[in-house]
């Protein structure tokens, strides 16, 4: 996926500027984190007054409206103010701060670890490449076989996935080993689909696998903070997620809410390919499973036991 794809994607240029920043060089980047920390103080003024307030140049602004698909400064002031008076992203820095120290009270802790989930999933949502995520949804409704390819923390996401696939109907399985992946992902052909999920795009087992899986025909997925990484050049359609980083929470642990956002949109949206049948398997799994629900099973035993009396 292209930095072209991404500023074509869905939703405003905060949140595309979001996307990007991971991959972007130091002084563009320097110059969008200034925009992001306080989006109406930094466009307020002059190209000038952005740039002294980044400590870059007007040069690296520029860039970073060409970045974003701009034709200059006015454009991205106009665009970041109306975006920022419609958003969260306004008052982000006045209300609640990102740190925890350690004297806040846990109701201040619960502020910002809601606002943290509230803005990762906002940001990935508003700039998620929807044309992806329905192309990736069709493959997956008529797939004969889905693999989710993740390790460590990401592995996490991917069994999320497995388990909401499943249970609509769909063949999915996770690999978290690359060895098993690996001789899994070579059995794989057209009509299969493979999904990785890495933060930064740069794990080499979780590469591995998906390789071996483009390589064999099928269609390939990255879910990634980092569209311009390796993985994301594998890839037949990328999702970007965006983390919100905080105290303790930064790296791969902030991105946790971001990928469960795009899990939930790549099942809702299978689920929706296939209406009729996905309501249809949700009640037959449902009263599959109704008999172990242990509410059910300790009404049962109450009865018994009073039949015995």
């Amino acid at each position: 996926m292209t930095v072209t794809g991404i500023t074509g994607a869905t939703g405003g240029v905060l949140a595309r500027m979001r996307m990007l920043v991971p991959d972007l060089p130091e002084s563009t980047r320097l110059t969008a984190e200034c925009i992001l920390d306080d989006p109406h103080s930094a466009v307020a003024g002059t190209i000038s007054d952005l740039a002294a307030s980044a400590g870059t140049s007007t040069g690296a602004v520029s860039r970073l409206c060409r970045t974003l698909g701009l034709d200059g400064y006015p454009s991205l002031r106009v665009s970041v103010i109306r975006e920022a008076a419609a958003t969260a992203y306004g008052s982000w820095n006045a209300d609640i701060s990102r740190e925890i120290a350690p004297g806040d009270s846990l109701a201040d802790v619960a502020r910002t670890l809601e606002a943290v989930g509230a803005r990762a999933m906002h940001s990935t949502l508003a700039g998620l490449d929807l044309d992806a995520v329905a192309a990736a949804a069709g493959a997956i409704s008529g797939a004969k076989r889905v693999h989710v390819y993740a390790v460590s923390g990401s592995g996490v996401m991917a069994r999320e996935l497995e388990l909401r696939l499943s249970r609509i109907g769909i063949a999915c399985w996770t690999y978290a080993d690359v060895h098993d992946g690996l001789v899994a992902a070579a059995q794989l052909g057209d009509g299969d689909v493979a999904i990785a999920i890495s933060y930064s795009g740069e794990t080499d087992e979780t590469l591995d696998m998906l390789a071996t899986a483009r390589d064999r025909g099928a269609l390939t997925v990255a879910v990634t903070a980092r569209p311009r990484s390796r993985l994301a050049a594998l890839a037949d359609n990328v999702l970007v997620t965006v983390a919100e980083a905080t105290t303790f929470q930064d790296g791969p642990l902030a991105s946790r809410h971001s990928e469960l956002a795009v899990v939930e949109m790549l099942y809702l949206a299978v689920g929706q390919h296939d209406y009729d049948r996905t309501v249809q398997l949700l009640s037959v799994t449902e009263r599959a499973v109704r008999p172990r629900r242990p509410e059910r099973r300790r009404t049962h035993t109450r009865t018994d036991t009073t039949g015995q009396h």
